[in-house]
Formats: structure tokens, C-alpha cells, sequence
């Protein structure tokens, strides 16, 4: 394997691995409203919770094309893959790419959901049920996310192997 395969097949990688952390930090912060504690709580204890929820709102806008950015990268890998380096075709699939969609789909809800809290609390009607929804749908994504990039980290390794 040439120096220019691994650059192309280390591209996805990295960039999900910013995504990851990116996500983490997402939701973490929101999350240390609620809890009042911890390293995110100390980063946004001075700052007023409507500024937090409206950085949350807008990064959260984000989150979709982020990750369909990371999966393009990885469809772009995986040709990359099967046609220079001649991967059988049944390689391309894993776990792990399906669990990507799988999370891509759960962030395409959590747009949904996000922006109906929005649209509720702009029109001053009850969101309680809604903001459940979201939140336990945001646990569900970031257990999920542990898991693809575990997977991925397995998945990497044994791709860059002979």
C-alpha cells in the first residue's frame, strides 16, 4: 500500500473522529444543564441558558450535513478500495458501515425533533414530550456513536493490514 492509499483510506477516519468529539461535546453541554456538574458544566456555568440552548440550536443545524461529510468520505474510500487496490466487492460491507447509516438516519430524527422543539416553543405550546423524545433519542445516538467508532477503529486496523 502506497503512501497515497493510506492518506485516502485515513480520511474518513480522521474526520469522524472530529466529528465524534464535536458530537460529544454537543451533547454533553446541553446535557451539563440539566446535571450542573462536570467539565462542561464549568465551561458554561457563566453564561445564560438561553445563549447555551441557542449555540446547542445552532450547532445542531450542523450536525446532518456533518455526518452524510463523513459518510461520503467513506463511500469515496471504500471505491477507492475496490477499484486501485482491488478489494473484493463483500469487503466493502461491515457492521460498522451499517451502524453509520443506522446513525446518520437517528441524526436526520434528530434534526426533526429539534427543530419541532423550536417551532413549539416559538409558538408557545406545550414541547415536554417532544424535548423527552429528543433527549433520549440524543443518549441513544451517542451510545451509538461509541460503538461505530469502536468499530471503526477495528475496522481501520484491519483495513491498513496486509
Amino acid at each position: 500500500m502506497e503512501v497515497v492509499d493510506l492518506v485516502i483510506l485515513l480520511l474518513h477516519p480522521l474526520i469522524a473522529t472530529v466529528f465524534g468529539f464535536w458530537l460529544y461535546r454537543h451533547w454533553s453541554t446541553i446535557k451539563a444543564i440539566h446535571l450542573k456538574r462536570g467539565r462542561a458544566w464549568s465551561r458554561i456555568r457563566d453564561r445564560k441558558r438561553e445563549e447555551v440552548v441557542a449555540e446547542h440550536e445552532r450547532q445542531g443545524r450542523w450536525a446532518l450535513p456533518a455526518i452524510l461529510g463523513v459518510i461520503l468520505f467513506a463511500i469515496l474510500a471504500n471505491i477507492h478500495r475496490y477499484v486501485n487496490l482491488e478489494a473484493d466487492f463483500r469487503e466493502l460491507f461491515s457492521l460498522h458501515g451499517w451502524l453509520g447509516l443506522t446513525l446518520a438516519f437517528l441524526t436526520l430524527y434528530m434534526t426533526q425533533t429539534g427543530k419541532r422543539m423550536v417551532s413549539q416553543r416559538v409558538e408557545k405550546t406545550p414541547n415536554a414530550k417532544i424535548k423527552g423524545i429528543h433527549r433520549r433519542a440524543g443518549n441513544l445516538m451517542l451510545a451509538l456513536l461509541i460503538a461505530v467508532m469502536f468499530l471503526g477503529f477495528l475496522r481501520a486496523i484491519q483495513i491498513i493490514q496486509p
